[in-house]
Parts: structure tokens; sequence; C-alpha cells
């Protein structure tokens, strides 16, 4: 039970990164004039999105490998 949470879990998680990154993406290359998404948000936020990811699959990883 637990490891079909934690893959569905990482499996959200992945998804999500990959619209996210799309949707930063798209926002930083078009330009909108009213956009205040410089490089270093589009930085940052891909850095924070990526830890917080890291933290999840840190936690999780102990109850799966222990089973």
């Amino acid at each position: 039970m637990s490891e079909d949470f934690f893959i569905a879990i990482s499996l959200g998680w992945l998804i999500l990164f990959f619209f996210w990154f799309f949707i930063l993406f798209f926002i930083y290359f078009r330009r909108p004039p009213n956009s205040k998404l410089s490089f270093k948000l589009f930085y940052y936020s891909l850095l924070g999105f990526i830890f917080v990811y890291l933290i999840i699959l840190f936690i999780f990883m102990p109850i799966r490998l222990f089973q």
C-alpha cells in the first residue's frame, strides 16, 4: 500500500514538474508585456520545485526500503 502511494506521489510530482516547466518556459520566452518573470525567478522557481521534490523522495524512500 505505501509503495503504491510512493509511486503515485512521485508520478504526480513528475507530471506537475513537467507542466510547471512548460508554463515557465513559455512565459519566459514569450515575454508578455506585464510579465515580471526574470531568469533569476525562473531559475529559483525550478530550483525550489526540485528541492521540494527531493525532500518528498527522501521522506518516503526509507518507508519503501524497509518493507
